[in-house]
């Protein structure tokens, strides 16, 4: 009886952790095709098509798969030493001189700043909700550097396979085929450090912080409409 306990309960853990590590790959297959479709649909404006879809996906992967008592300890008071708060605002604050300062004259209609800064906040908790959040939580009987490097790399790559559809400057360029690597570089730099800071803080408080700050220096939604020079 009790042998059969202990299989039955070793197959379940089996069967969620494939569905976790099969989730954003299957995120990654359906956002490209959503990205697609309304870049065809939207021009510009699709990544106001695409992101709904996309947060939907996460969310429901959470909300189904992830376990309760993992979501409720997300946002707790942030534990360690005050140098990660420094940390999660420094990394943060490095995209506002790279892109922000630079490309400042296409901050001009209300609406679209309204836009940016609810973007900024809203996809922050989603993302970190599901690459870091659940998918470290929910390989945490692995290895930990396995959650890590999976996360890392997928959230990588989903940036200029779904993103890239519609934002020139994530797009892989054939003529220009090593002119992504500084930009995906940055991107598994701030994945690593978003980890490390939900790894030592035990909360998303401060990867949230430090990715709305990201969001907001990158002038994301104007990124995404190609408004943004580099």
């Amino acid at each position: 009886m009790i042998t059969t306990e202990i299989n039955n309960s070793t197959n379940k853990l089996r069967t969620r952790t494939w569905i976790v590590l099969i989730s954003p790959i299957l995120i990654i297959i359906l956002g490209n095709l959503a990205a697609r479709l309304f870049s065809n649909q939207l021009g510009k404006w699709a990544w106001t098509g695409y992101f709904p879809v996309y947060w939907g996906m996460l969310f429901l992967f959470i909300a189904f798969t992830g376990k309760k008592e993992n979501r409720l300890l997300w946002f707790r008071k942030a534990q360690g030493s005050r140098w990660w708060t420094l940390l999660a605002i420094g990394i943060g604050l490095t995209s506002f001189p790279a892109l922000l300062i630079p490309n400042v004259q296409v901050i001009h209609s209300l609406l679209l700043v309204i836009a940016w800064c609810s973007f900024a906040v809203i996809n922050s908790l989603f993302e970190e909700a599901y690459w870091r959040g659940f998918l470290l939580d929910e390989t945490a009987h692995l290895p930990r550097i396995y959650g890590v490097i999976y996360s890392t790399v997928l959230f990588t790559t989903i940036h200029p396979l779904n993103l890239g559809v519609f934002s020139k400057i994530q797009a892989f360029n054939p003529d220009k085929p090593f002119a992504l690597i500084p930009f995906l570089i940055l991107l598994v730099m701030l994945s690593l450090i978003y980890c490390l800071l939900y790894i030592k803080t035990k909360s998303l408080r401060l990867p949230i912080l430090s990715h709305i700050l990201t969001d907001l220096g990158n002038l994301s939604i104007f990124l995404f409409m190609n408004m943004v020079q580099i």
